[in-house]
């Protein structure tokens, strides 16, 4: 897909929907309001692709973020993307591949917030517990009392409560519930 095949654009492509529908829960869940207080934060984009959530992110004040995706090619995109912003906003953007199985050992314990969005649902189709191992990496990456938002439209109940499991994981929010893709937040303990 990342490299021009498939049936999604190469260009730019948001899994489920933008930063306007996260916003809100953002703000409510995060908390940060003020351009200080959001430069604190430290945000994962798992899968971010050509996704232009790290875009939109930056211009609502966030200035520590950082994309990875399974794909060299989609890293690739989305720096083409980021090119667009000012040179401030690009040294703003870490962008990376990695693998969601085995994050970089220098992120462990190093975000505030990650935001995935479909992500997890694409690692769950591959099977072979790769969801569970992805959940328990992104766990390590995240601070404890870190917020985990997860949009998803594939994961099973049961698989999710099993992944987010409550000993690790307090759900500060089911989107069982939700139109068009579930936007759930887990907090790590």
């Amino acid at each position: 897909m990342y490299a021009g095949g498939g049936e999604f654009q190469s260009d730019e492509y948001s899994w489920y929907y933008g930063l306007e529908v996260i916003k809100p829960y953002l703000d409510e869940f995060v908390g940060a309001t003020t351009k200080e207080e959001k430069s604190r934060l430290s945000i994962l984009v798992p899968g971010c692709g050509n996704d232009p959530l790290l875009i939109d992110l930056y211009k609502n004040g966030y200035t520590s973020l950082f994309g990875f995706d399974y794909s060299a090619e989609a890293i690739e995109r989305q720096r083409d993307l980021v090119e667009y912003l000012p040179s401030e906003a690009v040294d703003a953007i870490d962008l990376r591949a990695a693998d969601a199985r085995k994050l970089p050992d220098e992120w462990t314990k190093k975000f505030d917030v990650i935001l995935e969005k479909g992500a997890l649902d694409a690692i769950y189709l591959s099977g072979d517990g790769n969801f569970e191992r992805s959940v328990q990496e992104l766990g390590r990456v995240l601070k404890p009392n870190g917020l985990c938002f997860s949009i998803t439209g594939v994961v099973p109940e049961e698989v999710r409560l099993q992944g987010f499991d409550a000993e690790n994981w307090k759900c500060l929010k089911d989107g069982t519930d939700d139109l068009k893709a579930g936007c759930f937040i887990f907090e790590r303990l």
